[in-house]
């Protein structure tokens, strides 16, 4: 990917486009992120951006005659609702993190012979590693 290739997944610019997210905020974001995640990066700088536009009026529903949509949590209209709804879909699109393992260095001596329970009987009984 070409080092410019994160503005074809951010928001207008400026310049070229008035009103857009500053070219050298955007960039700068860009620079820490894209390399090791672009839809995180793609996704800041979409709340950068909603965070430069006027508020606008919730919606919680839209009603055509035929269809109705209903949106929960409600979400802003027009230009910002757009932009949160982009930053919501890359933020989506990073999958799950994963979860360091939940083990402390006092637990892994435990589990050696000769080595005392940091807290004997809780949660699971050192003899054995099973619960209790």
């Amino acid at each position: 990917m070409s080092p410019s290739s994160w503005e074809a997944w951010g928001p207008p610019l400026a310049p070229p486009t008035t009103g857009g997210l500053p070219r050298d905020e955007a960039q700068a974001i860009a620079d820490e992120w894209w390399a090791g995640e672009p839809h995180l990066c793609a996704a800041l700088q979409w709340e950068a951006y909603a965070a430069t536009l006027p508020p606008a009026p919730v919606v919680a529903s839209v009603s055509t005659g035929v269809q109705s949509v209903a949106y929960s949590p409600a979400m802003p209209g027009g230009q910002l609702g757009l932009a949160l709804s982009r930053a919501a879909w890359h933020r989506s699109m990073m999958g799950s993190l994963a979860s360091v393992p939940l083990r402390a260095a006092a637990w892994d001596e435990a589990r050696r012979p000769g080595f005392p329970h940091p807290r004997p009987g809780w949660p699971w009984p050192a003899e054995d590693g099973g619960q209790a």
